[in-house]
């Protein structure tokens, strides 16, 4: 774990002209460090061989990353924008019903006379067209906004 910690941080240093040295301790610990060792332990100077890692090799990444993920092919982009179109025009659709609902709940909360298709009147008692009014306004409730 502190290998792997100890090499992040030489990845993030800035570029520098400290050297850096590499040794194992008594007890078999991997160290890095820019100063040599206080002991007499045998250390190896490591900065020539971390510089190759250190280069930016993020356009070269960009390039790999984009040729294995090319992103939504033509047809991709056209299937996924006639879903789009279709659900807004199910979304459109639902509001003008959701509209004229709530219009139809005003009407009724007030005096109302019903016709039939053939223009006759329907007796509807004060008590239906509560109920009626009820009825819609739950509808109102559980599928508009």
């Amino acid at each position: 774990m502190k290998l792997v910690i100890a090499i992040g941080l030489l990845l993030l240093m800035p570029t520098s002209f400290a050297e850096i040295y590499r040794w194992v301790d008594s007890d078999g610990k991997l160290h890095f460090s820019d100063q040599p060792p206080e002991d007499s332990a045998a250390s190896e100077e490591v900065s020539s061989k971390m510089s190759p890692i250190n280069r930016d090799s993020g356009a070269e990444e960009t390039k790999k990353l984009q040729q294995v993920f090319q992103g939504e092919t033509p047809e991709e982009q056209a299937f996924h924008q006639q879903q789009k179109a279709q659900q807004q025009r199910r979304n459109q659709s639902a509001e003008r019903v959701c509209q004229q609902a709530k219009y139809n709940l005003q009407i009724l909360k007030g005096r109302v006379y019903f016709e039939d298709s053939d223009g006759n009147e329907i007796i509807v008692t004060e008590e239906q067209r509560k109920q009626r009014a009820n009825q819609l306004a739950e509808e109102i409730r559980r599928h508009c906004t």
